[in-house]
């Protein structure tokens, strides 16, 4: 099966792009070129990485176009970590294991109720991890560790990332799950380099086999995350507001409007919710069984 085929049929986040010359490779904007050993060319080669796109040589003894696709895409992908590029789907297809982003481009009221329940829906198949990145809400205790404390300890690089997250996780029911900081100033200095090592760190250092990670809507954590997770949930109500910070958002991701389809970046339209959200036990059979609980059920019943 050739590579753009098996994309087509086992969809990754990736979308092949054709390209009959060196100048239509730039013009492109791609994060990688897969370029035939007939067609190398070390200045061009050159040229384009500084275009900031990494060129790979297919060729025997390097990396071969003959083996079956989906090897090549394992290598590709490890290639690509190498460097430091962070395709979608590469987490799921190195390690096995998947990321879930959500996100609001609008700030949905509901948008961290949606992510623990979904969270804790998946909990009960896979082992998740549920990190919260978002505005302070109220829905959880304020005397712990939370997410700024993780970044703390993955800077200090001096502890595996199992051994860090077994000493700060809290639990409620299946999930583990940290909270985020009090104050959005404890990461301002973030960077979209420090999520990706996190996630990659996760993926390769723990036993979770889920990561769900709730974002606020800041451009460099979203492409950050977007080029490592599985898929990304954008919630979004009905309105031309809602819809133009949608379209924002798909700018934010360097994505056209059309390639929605083609990404794992899925548009969830959310209807009017009620029901109480909150990490307290006395909440968890509501959370599991309210219209939230609901909704999330049959949206993934659908997806499957």
């Amino acid at each position: 099966m050739g590579l753009s085929m098996y994309l087509i049929r086992h969809p990754s986040g990736l979308t092949p792009i054709l390209c009959n010359s060196w100048e239509e490779l730039s013009d492109a904007k791609a994060q990688l070129a897969l370029v035939g050993a007939d067609f190398w060319e070390e200045s061009q080669a050159e040229q384009l990485k500084r275009s900031g796109t990494f060129p790979i040589r297919l060729e025997e003894g390097h990396l071969s176009p003959y083996q079956p696709a989906d090897h090549l895409i394992r290598k590709v992908y490890q290639l690509a970590l190498e460097q430091k590029l962070y395709l979608p789907g590469a987490m799921r297809s190195l390690y096995e294991k998947e990321v879930v982003t959500v996100c609001s481009p609008h700030g949905y009221d509901l948008q961290t109720g949606f992510a623990i329940v979904y969270s804790l829906i998946r909990a009960e198949h896979v082992r998740t991890l549920y990190l919260d990145f978002t505005y302070y809400s109220g829905y959880f205790d304020t005397q712990t560790e939370d997410v700024g404390d993780l970044f703390y300890e993955l800077h200090k690089q001096d502890q595996p990332m199992g051994a860090i997250l077994a000493a700060m996780v809290q639990k409620f029911g299946p999930l583990d799950f940290l909270p985020p900081v009090r104050m959005q100033m404890d990461i301002d200095d973030l960077t979209g380099e420090d999520f990706t090592e996190l996630l990659q760190r996760i993926m390769q250092e723990s036993e979770y086999e889920l990561v769900v990670l709730n974002m606020p809507v800041r451009p460099r954590f979203l492409r950050a995350v977007y080029g490592c997770c599985s898929h990304m949930y954008s919630l979004q109500r009905e309105g031309i507001l809602y819809e133009r910070a949608q379209a924002r958002l798909l700018e934010d991701l360097r994505l056209e409007s059309g390639q929605t389809e083609l990404s794992n970046l899925q548009v969830v339209p959310m209807p009017a919710i009620s029901g109480g959200f909150s990490m307290d036990e006395s909440m968890y059979e509501e959370l599991m069984f309210g219209e939230m609980a609901a909704f999330i059920r049959q949206m993934l019943a659908v997806s499957d």
